[in-house]
């Protein structure tokens, strides 16, 4: 087993250079980086700011292992849904170019008036569609267990 860490919380103040300095001080070999946390590893990131992080990685013992986004598809509004698949998608290839192995997404909640069922299908069919395109770019799509309702793991 290998310890990491998720910088929701425990490092969202800290900038890109102090996570990695303590995770290699402290003996974490990987870092999940939460998006809107002071690292600023965000889609809005230019072609070379992506490669400085890639290369910040690559010069430490410290391991890119994903980034956790707040991309959910539970929502029974289109235009919501359509706007979180293709966040995802801009994360997809964030993690691509920083040398990220995953992208974390999750589901958040049962609406109101919406099956169970329905909003199951439509979490599952949304999922499908960000890996078949994340699959092109050798980069996993990871589903957290999380929301009201939805965080028992007999539903995901």
């Amino acid at each position: 087993m290998k310890l990491g860490i998720v910088t929701y919380m425990v490092a969202a103040e800290w900038d890109l250079d102090t996570i990695i300095e303590k995770c290699t001080k402290t003996g974490y070999e990987g870092v999940e980086l939460r998006t809107t946390h002071k690292h600023g590893v965000e889609p809005s990131l230019s072609k070379e700011e992506r490669m400085a992080v890639r290369k910040k990685f690559e010069n430490s013992p410290v391991k890119l292992v994903g980034l956790g986004t707040a991309c959910e598809y539970h929502s029974p509004d289109r235009g919501e849904l359509k706007k979180n698949i293709e966040e995802t998608k801009a994360f997809v290839l964030l993690a691509k170019d920083t040398g990220a192995e995953g992208v974390k997404v999750r589901p958040n909640a049962f609406p109101e008036g919406v099956s169970k069922e329905k909003t199951i299908e439509q979490i599952g069919l949304s999922l499908r569609q960000v890996s078949a395109f994340a699959a092109d770019y050798g980069v996993k799509v990871r589903l957290e267990v999380h929301g009201a309702g939805t965080c028992h793991p007999p539903y995901i």
